[in-house]
């Protein structure tokens, strides 16, 4: 107090000083003069002009955790601000696209029978290689129990249509994945535009 008293005082005789600086030292003392040394350049330090007012906070320097926190919540609203731009533009492709909810759903039911014809196949070509394949096995099986070697031309064939079996079931899955996702997606869209033509935001 007695600093900070002589410091104005110094200031009254002085006015072209106009201000000093005060900081918080090692020892938790407040410390005033008129440049702060640079050891405490990373604290907070207030600028007090002639009348002994705060005029100026110089704020200190933000910790790691600080600065960590800080480019988190950057990174946060940016991802945010794009995930928001991408919806307005999807908002305005569904709008732009579609003259009513009708066009819509009509589109997502021709999109999506496409996809149960390409199914209806793969089941099939699923089905056809499982009955190959035991019938195969039948006759591997069978001549085991006769203890009869097995010829090379079955094992060869059975080994193909597993083969074949594994990938015919991959395609079916990955077809049945699709009709999901496109029902989904219609089904979402749909409530999406009819909310939009309703004004719903």
């Amino acid at each position: 107090m007695q600093i900070m008293a002589g410091l104005l005082a110094a200031l009254a005789l002085n006015p072209a000083a106009a201000r000093i600086i005060c900081w918080t030292d090692d020892h938790g003392r407040k410390a005033c003069g008129d440049v702060a040394p640079p050891e405490v350049s990373t604290r907070e330090r207030q600028v007090i002009n002639a009348r002994g007012m705060v005029v100026e906070v110089q704020p200190r320097a933000p910790t790691e955790a600080e600065r960590q926190a800080k480019a988190e919540a950057t990174l946060r609203a940016a991802e945010e601000a794009a995930l928001a731009e991408r919806a307005a533009a999807y908002d305005r492709f569904l709008l732009e696209t579609y003259r009513d909810l009708d066009e819509l759903v009509l589109q997502g039911e021709r999109r999506i029978e496409a996809v149960m014809g390409r199914k209806a196949l793969a089941e099939r070509a699923v089905a056809d290689t499982e009955t190959a394949v035991a019938d195969l096995r039948t006759r591997r099986d069978a001549l085991l129990a006769e203890d009869r070697p097995i010829p090379a031309r079955l094992a060869e064939q059975l080994q193909t249509f597993n083969n074949d079996l594994t990938e015919h079931q991959a395609a079916l899955d990955g077809i049945t994945r699709q009709e999901r996702t496109l029902r989904e997606r219609y089904a979402n869209d749909a409530a999406r535009f009819a909310a939009l033509k309703a004004g719903t935001p």
